[in-house]
Formats: structure tokens, sequence, C-alpha cells
């Protein structure tokens, strides 16, 4: 679409031949001299027609490249009217000379006004055509081109929006629960009751955390000892959780639970052992440390929060850091205070 189709080697062969016809037709038309037709149709007045044809389409499709390439003047409108002018000009000054070679070297006398006048005001017509073919094709690709940008837009809205309530559902561990509740309601009733008090908890934060954009790290914190009660009752490595995070500072909601999900469900998981997360803080950051025991095929990987990262790049110029200091792991969430974002939900 881009690429127009009068730079195409057989539009600029063949379209020659038929608009030197045409200009032909209309001066044989003109001068009332049409009965020549049937004498000689294929004369030699026929032949510089279609020279002046392919010497004038040639001129106005080189101008158009040039023009393109314009920087100055910046405004539309003026560079139109710059071309308009330079074109006509141009094509009347090579109409002319053109014609008047032809008359005094071939034909042996000089044209006179009326003879130009008819060849100039053609071939401007001709000229004014591939302007407005060049316009033309030029609004129609900035048309299809902004409805392509907003077919894109709107399929990366919807596909947003649908990763947004695909991560808000959290569907793994929607149906990991359900599954488990089934197990327990048969062989541990108390323990399905309890379970389903965790998941009730968690899933009312999940659900209702849409409508808030920043949440205290106190109420993420009492959250996440909900979700580990709730991660408990499945085939994981269990968590034990050590320190109390800061006071004063806010999170994006959910994004501490996504970062200790992604740590146990990328531990080999064990009935024996459990993994120590340390929580703690500095002057920028939140730190949550802990000792990796990686699955073989399912590591955990910095690409995997990439959501979460986004999130705090609105809030905060410090980014989400993940820092590998053997034997530990540290991953590094960044302090939001009040005043650091004006779009903080109620």
């Amino acid at each position: 679409m881009k690429k127009l189709f009068i730079h195409h080697p057989l539009f600029r062969l063949l379209s020659p031949l038929f608009s030197g016809t045409l200009v032909y037709l209309l001066i044989l038309l003109i001068n009332n001299n049409i009965g020549q037709l049937e004498e000689a149709f294929l004369g030699q007045e026929l032949y510089v027609c279609i020279g002046l044809a392919y010497l004038i389409q040639e001129y106005a499709r080189l101008s158009l490249l040039g023009f393109a390439r314009l920087k100055k003047p910046s405004s539309f409108p003026m560079k139109l009217l710059l071309h308009l002018i330079s074109s006509i000009a141009l094509c009347i000054g090579l109409v002319s000379l053109a014609m008047f070679l032809y008359f005094t070297e071939v034909l042996g006398y000089t044209p006179n006004g009326r003879e130009l006048f008819i060849f100039n005001i053609i071939f401007v017509v001709v000229t004014m055509i591939y302007l407005i073919l060049y316009l033309s094709h030029q609004f129609l690709y900035k048309i299809n081109t902004e409805r392509l940008a907003m077919e894109t837009a709107n399929k990366q809205e919807v596909e947003a929006d649908f990763l947004k309530f695909k991560r808000g559902i959290n569907p793994d561990l929607l149906f990991e629960s359900l599954e488990s509740l089934l197990v327990l309601m048969k062989k541990r009733p108390d323990a399905a009751e309890a379970q389903s008090d965790y998941f009730s908890s968690v899933y009312r934060y999940i659900l209702s955390k849409k409508n808030r954009e920043l949440v205290p790290i106190g109420e993420e914190l009492n959250v996440l000892n909900e979700f580990l009660g709730l991660f408990a009752y499945l085939p994981y490595r269990k968590i034990q959780l050590k320190g109390t995070g800061p006071n004063k500072v806010w999170v994006v909601p959910g994004s501490v639970l996504a970062i200790v999900e992604r740590i146990i469900r990328t531990t080999i998981a064990s009935e024996d052992q459990k993994l120590l997360l340390e929580l703690g803080e500095d002057a920028d950051s939140i730190k949550i440390k802990y000792r990796p025991e990686e699955r073989l095929l399912q590591g955990f990987r910095m690409e995997d929060l990439a959501d979460v990262a986004r999130n705090y790049e609105f809030y905060s110029d410090r980014p989400l850091k993940i820092l590998e200091e053997a034997p530990y792991r540290t991953i590094e969430i960044p302090k939001l205070n009040w005043n650091e974002s004006s779009h903080i939900g109620g």
C-alpha cells in the first residue's frame, strides 16, 4: 500500500502509450482533423505525442519523489502549493521547448501560440492527474494506517484486558484450590472448612483489589499469611515467613502475592522441608530473601514477574530487582510513598 503504483515499471512503460494516444486524438478533435485517422493513424504526430507523454510522466514521477523528500516547507498545504506551481511551470517549459524544437527542426516552421497553448493545456492536465493520484494515495494510506493503528490498539487493549482478568482470577490457583477442597471434603471436613476460609479471604482480596491501585504493605502482608495458609493444603513446598516488613509503605496490590506464588511454584516440592522467606527493607526497597531450590523444568525468571515490574515502573523510577548472592536470592520491591503518585485509588 505504501508504494504508489505509478512507480511500477509496467505502468511507466504502458501508461504513456495510452495517454499519448489520447492526447493525439484530443488534438485532432480540437483541430477538426479527426478525418485523418482514416488516412494515417500511426503518423509522425502520434509518436511525438507518445514521446512527450513519456517525458512529462517521468518528470511528474520524479517530482513526486523529490517533493516527498523535501523537508521545507514543513507545512503540507505550502509544500503542495509549491509542488503544484513548480510542476505546472516546468511542464509548460518542457512542452514548449519540445514542440518548438519539433516544429522548427522537423516541420521547418515556428509553431504559433494556439498550437503551443493546446499542447501545454493537455499536458498540464496529465501532470495534474499525477498529482491527484499522489494526493489520493497519500490520504488513503493515511486513513488506512490510522484505521490499522486503531484496530491494533483495540486488539492490544482487548488482549491486555483479558490478561488482566486472567491474572486477577489466577485460574491455576483457583482450580488447584477447588480440586484440593473436593478431596478434603470427603476425608477431612474440618480441614476443608479451614481451607475454604483461606480461599475466600484470598479471593476476596484478589477480586477487590481491581478498584485500588495501591494498598498499605500491612494489608498485603495480612493477606499473604492467608495466602500461605491456602498453599499449605496444596502439593508445594511449605513456606515459613520471617520478619514483619516495613511500616507506612505502599505497594501495588497483589504484587507481593505474585512474587511469593512464583517462588513457591518454582521451588522443588517437599513434605519434610520448609522454605524460609525473610522480609526486610532498606531505605528504598522491600526485600524478600530466600535460599532457592528450583525445579529443573520451571525455574525462577525475571520474565515471570514482567507484569509486576511494569506496574512499579508506573509509580516509581526504581525498578524491581532480583539479586543473586549465592546461596541466597533477594527480590527488591521499590518502596512507594503516598506522595509518590497521584493515582492512588481508595
